[in-house]
């Protein structure tokens, strides 16, 4: 008999938290034990809609009770950590949180360990669940682009590069199969609504940002300043000595060959029919983790690399450019998200981000 996976959502009445909430409720090998979330305003609504049996103010009141066997944690930057590390303290088989993981590298690094230690997996974040994703990752490992040559983020780092743009940052490490090694960066103006959250000084506050990303193999991955007037509808590319993959909605272009004899093709795993609701295969992939033991496809680890290259960048720009190699030395390092990641749209305002008002349910 297949296994009913026990499960709680932290920030379940959140943004976007009400979505992890409904795929658990609506999956036919999940049980949601718990909701917690201090808006006691509207979350007995959520968890009437959704046949949640109790409601919590605190995740250790759930664990007093009952450890689940995954928990996902989707709150604002400021009490992910502490969240997190109650529930792998506890025993909490799968953990997942969302981006970014952290505002500074040492609590980012902290997690990792401390959830390694306990064997706690811990995900976090979505990138990996675009269009065709997965099966692009095989693809491209198979060799058929090659070796790979090069690698651009047409549109930039838009709005916040760890707030934002982390997903993908970590699109294009999966895909590249590389690390970053090294970063050059420039940044631009924040968002208009971003108040200076703990008199951060200036290195310390998400923006948008550009410049070349040194990855693994010598290959460098291009990022040109984002403009609203020059998007393209292209997220990631990859030019291989025999290829090239543009990763697009509503589903990727990929092209073998090169020169004259460069043409599209269309493997046969594009005729295959994609998650309407992708935030599916995103908990399906933690209840494989739990089974498997091995990471999520989205792992903190992933999401841990991204912050600290976002921190590079916000650090190289104030440098004059300069290179700098990662990992980075000084783990006291950190980066600010948009007050609303920071501390929620309860505390900073649903319209600082561009909501109209706290979450509906789904």
């Amino acid at each position: 008999m297949s296994k009913t996976y026990r499960v709680a959502v932290v920030g379940g009445a959140g943004t976007w938290g009400r979505h992890y909430l409904r795929t658990y409720a609506q999956h036919p090998r999940c049980q949601v034990i718990a909701l917690v979330d201090r808006a006691r305003d509207r979350r007995q609504t959520f968890a009437d809609r959704y046949g949640v049996p109790a409601v919590f103010d605190d995740v250790e009141e759930v664990l007093a009770r009952e450890v689940p066997d995954i928990v996902s944690v989707i709150l604002p930057v400021a009490y992910t950590a502490g969240v997190v590390l109650k529930c792998a303290e506890a025993g909490v088989k799968v953990v997942s949180c969302e981006k970014p993981i952290a505002a500074q590298l040492s609590q980012a690094d902290e997690l990792i360990d401390r959830c390694r230690e306990l064997g706690t997996i811990l995900g976090c974040g979505t990138a990996r669940w675009g269009p065709y994703v997965p099966q692009i990752i095989d693809w491209i490992r198979a060799g058929n682009i090659g070796p790979l040559a090069g690698a651009a983020m047409p549109n930039g780092l838009e709005r916040e590069v760890s707030g934002g743009a982390c997903h993908d940052l970590v699109l294009m490490r999966l895909l590249a199969g590389r690390e970053v090694e090294w970063v050059e960066g420039w940044t631009q103006p924040p968002l208009p609504t971003f108040a200076n959250p703990e008199a951060a000084d200036d290195t310390e506050i998400d923006c948008p940002a550009y410049g070349r990303l040194g990855l693994s193999g010598g290959i460098v991955c291009e990022v040109p300043p984002s403009n609203p007037d020059r998007r393209v509808p292209c997220q990631v590319s990859l030019t291989g000595e025999q290829g090239q993959v543009w990763i697009s909605p509503p589903r990727p272009v990929l092209v073998q060959g090169k020169g004259a004899l460069a043409s599209p093709v269309f493997p046969s795993f594009l005729d295959e029919p994609q998650p309407v609701d992708f935030f599916v295969p995103l908990v399906e992939d933690l209840m494989r983790a739990f089974d498997t033991g091995e990471d999520s496809r989205c792992s903190g680890h992933d999401y841990r690399q991204v912050l600290e290259i976002a921190i590079a960048l916000k650090q190289s720009a104030a440098r004059n450019h300069q290179r700098l190699a990662l990992p980075l030395t000084d783990r006291s390092l950190r980066l600010f998200p948009h007050p609303y990641r920071l501390r929620g749209g309860d505390i900073a305002g649903w319209e600082s981000i561009g909501y109209t008002g706290p979450p509906q349910v789904l």
